[in-house]
């Protein structure tokens, strides 16, 4: 079951909130908010599409580090792919999910700008962007993705620069004969993930300075959430006094919970009509939550 047929979405966004509400220590005066991975969904390039130089070598790249992963086990390469993997494993899931973000593949920021008249029927035609979130993400989702982009805009910005500064750092281990540098490799890597990050936060903040993109909330995503959220442990056995007593320090506790589960992936992507590989993100997704929750780590 998908929520709204491929060939209908040049674009559209899938909220999935990982943990109730968590408020970070370090920053008393920032709203308390959810832990919410955000999937952007947009249509497949097309045929004949022109490919850049850029393009061509992402590939490349991309086709490389496969054959890494095809290795003997005993094989450098492999042992390399596999301590890679461990490494993405580690970056945060927003980033991850903002640099796969093409706004080359999403509507272009001119044809928003347009007369209210005009605008009405560019949305007939599918230009507005859903935004499809479950009821627990309300009342304003919309500001909450906002202050995402808000607050990793900049961070992106500077992990961009501040990767490709290094970079040249790791020439001498040029030196060393056989083995590719790849200290060089994986900080060009990481300056680019920084930049399509970078690159996608301004776009989707442009698309919400121009009311391109539209809450729509899904009782279908609701029933999924009801069916596999974890459940939160109580005393059944506390007496209604001590109840009230404690009721800050349990609303306190019930806060920093997880919301999702690993068993709601597969609903979660057959009702979209996923993709499988969507899957590994939405695990790592919960996985991170999870981590940040119990460290402490609330950004």
């Amino acid at each position: 079951m998908s929520l709204l047929p491929k060939s209908r979405l040049p674009m559209r966004i899938i909220a999935l909130p990982l943990t109730t509400v968590v408020r970070d220590p370090k920053h008393q005066s920032d709203t308390p908010r959810p832990l919410v991975y955000y999937h952007f969904q947009t249509p497949p390039p097309p045929a004949d599409r022109k490919v850049g130089w850029v393009d061509w070598a992402t590939g490349k790249a991309t086709q490389a580090w496969a054959s890494f992963g095809k290795a003997p086990e005993m094989n450098w390469k492999y042992k390399v792919y596999r301590y890679g993997e461990r490494l993405v494993d580690r970056i945060d899931f927003e980033e991850l999910a903002l640099k796969g973000v093409d706004p080359s593949l999403g509507p272009h920021i001119s044809q928003l700008r347009r007369s209210t008249q005009d605008a009405k029927k560019e949305a007939e035609k599918g230009i507005v962007i859903p935004f499809v979130h479950p009821k627990s993400l309300s009342p304003s989702p919309l500001s909450h993705l906002r202050a995402i982009l808000e607050k990793r805009t900049p961070r992106h910005k500077k992990g961009f620069w501040v990767w490709l500064l290094v970079s040249p750092l790791t020439a001498p281990f040029m030196l060393i004969p056989i083995i590719p540098n790849l200290p060089f490799f994986f900080c060009v890597w990481r300056s680019w993930s920084h930049y399509r990050a970078y690159k996608a936060s301004e776009y989707l903040q442009s698309l919400l300075d121009n009311g391109a993109i539209v809450p729509k909330s899904s009782s279908d995503l609701d029933d999924i959430y009801v069916k596999h959220t974890p459940r939160f442990e109580s005393d059944a056995s506390e007496s209604h006094d001590t109840k009230e007593e404690s009721a800050e320090a349990k609303s306190m506790e019930v806060d920093e919970k997880i919301l999702l589960r690993r068993d709601a992936v597969p609903p979660i992507l057959k009702m979209f009509g996923l993709p499988e590989t969507a899957a590994a993100d939405i695990y790592r997704a919960i996985e991170q939550a999870d981590v940040r929750l119990k460290q402490g780590i609330y950004t």
